[in-house]
């Protein structure tokens, strides 16, 4: 057990040490970039506070994304230094955007690791001194020196002679178990002091006014751009992207790789409008980018499969079209296009139907009305529920329909009930007025007479059925003969 413990610990220990190539741990150099920013703008009004979280962010970035942006900072930091330099003068817009800021920030991160003490120390060492330093970073007493110039090759010689005279130092007292209570804390101020004014320094030299512009590789700025783009496109603000991928472009033409990769981001953050515009923008660059043309259809027909989930069938088919205008070779375009095609013509029979349903209820009740006029209560009532039941045919697919066969409904119902007392009350006064007034006869007489007229055009042939129907809903006294 002791053994195994044993074992776990080496293996968390040497796994602290790849991950700690340099001193300041991350508390540490966001503290000195901090207060870097305060230094700057207080000395050159840069308005660095505005975009503090985007500079804090660049300083907050892990080892591996510093050495991606910036691929000589592992081997030659001080080089490194001095290129970044050189490519944040060449390209330093009017006014500090975001993804600048961002960068001035993975340069302060870099300057602050390239002044940090033990840098060449044993790792175990390191690590502890690091360690001690976190804890106390936050109430170092911090000494500030006059802005300067930086000439990285001369500037950065001269602060190793100062950083490594106390190194041997450093080791020799965490050795004999002195730890950080010795020199170290002695000299945190000063260290610490020698990180902040050097970020100062370096952002003053890029920042102050009348810079000359040294040549700065197409490469170096292409690849700014697209790391420009792709940041912009992580921090998913739509308009601050399209803004923003065009400002790059007019720093350095995308290639057709540039612009995919920043899509396939955006894609990813589910921003597939821009994204399909930057595919686009590749394959106007290159046509034969098969792969390209395949993204650009499948975004189509999934936008369009959801927009047959919402019945939005127009505008699927147009989506389907857009795929197949981007790919014709698409396994699925022509399929899903035809489908869409079926699906609207079967949609617009069903509409058709349901309005010529509409039309027959309408006349059925105009009908009903014209009978009610002349007194045949009982055949404007089978009328109306003639129409009812032509109602029951109107589906609620179309919300439109629905709403008038709803109407309708409403309608029918209250003129039928509305109908149906006053038959009663005709009834009544015929039984007592006519006490040998047979009213099934007169009703059957009437069926007789509507039949030659109006049963050949609005009634079928349940109309008999109808009138009895009726008839059994009155009170069965009223039609006793008397």
């Amino acid at each position: 057990m002791k053994k195994t413990i044993y074992n776990l610990f080496f293996i968390i220990f040497f796994f602290l040490i790849s991950l700690s190539a340099y001193s300041w741990g991350p508390t540490s150099q966001i503290s000195i970039v901090n207060n870097a920013i305060h230094l700057i703008d207080k000395e050159l009004n840069a308005s660095l506070k505005k975009l503090e979280n985007e500079i804090k962010n660049g300083a907050a970035i892990t080892d591996e994304t510093l050495y991606m942006i910036i691929p000589t900072a592992k081997t030659d930091p001080i080089q490194a230094i001095e290129s970044e330099m050189n490519l944040l003068i060449a390209v330093k817009p009017r006014k500090i955007d975001p993804y600048y800021a961002f960068r001035l920030g993975v340069l302060g991160k870099l300057t602050a690791q390239a002044t940090s003490p033990l840098q060449n120390a044993d790792p175990t060492i390191r690590i502890l001194y690091n360690s001690d330093v976190e804890k106390m970073i936050e109430n170092v007493s911090l000494r500030t020196t006059p802005r300067q110039k930086v000439n990285p090759s001369v500037y950065f010689a001269q602060l190793k002679r100062q950083i490594l005279s106390r190194d041997k130092i450093f080791e020799q007292e965490y050795k004999s178990n002195i730890g950080f209570k010795g020199t170290a804390s002695t000299t945190l101020s000063e260290c610490v002091s020698i990180s902040l004014n050097a970020v100062a320094d370096v952002w003053f030299s890029i920042l102050v006014p009348g810079q000359v512009v040294s040549n700065v590789s197409e490469v170096a700025l292409r690849d700014y751009a697209l790391q420009g783009g792709i940041f912009y496109a992580k921090r998913g603000n739509s308009e601050e992207i399209r803004i923003n991928i065009q400002k790059l472009n007019d720093l350095v033409p995308f290639t057709e790789d540039m612009y995919i990769q920043i899509a396939d981001i955006l894609i990813g953050m589910d921003i597939n409008e821009i994204a399909i515009e930057l595919y686009k923008n590749a394959l106007a660059l290159n046509p034969n980018r098969k792969d390209i043309s395949r993204k650009i259809a499948d975004f189509y027909i999934d936008k369009g499969n959801k927009a047959l989930e919402t019945k939005k069938l127009e505008e699927a088919l147009e989506l389907f079209n857009n795929a197949i205008s981007a790919d014709p070779l698409h396994p699925d375009a022509e399929r899903l296009r035809l489908e869409a095609e079926r699906s609207i013509k079967e949609r617009d029979a069903r509409l058709a139907q349901n309005k010529e349903a509409l039309e027959r209820a309408e006349k059925l009740q105009s009908t009903a009305e014209q009978e009610a006029l002349t007194g045949r209560i009982a055949e404007s009532i089978v009328l109306l529920r003639q129409a009812l039941a032509t109602y029951d045919e109107v589906s609620d697919e179309f919300p439109l329909e629905n709403q008038q066969k709803n109407k309708g409904i409403r309608i029918v119902n209250a003129r039928i009930q509305e109908l149906k007392g006053q038959l009663l009350e005709s009834a009544k006064n015929f039984s007592g007025k006519y006490p040998n007034f047979d009213l099934i006869n007169s009703l059957n007489q009437i069926n007789n007479e509507i039949s030659s007229i109006v049963i050949k055009e609005t009634i079928d042939n349940s109309f008999q059925s109808g009138i009895k129907s009726i008839l059994q809903e009155l009170p069965q006294n009223i039609l006793e003969v008397r």
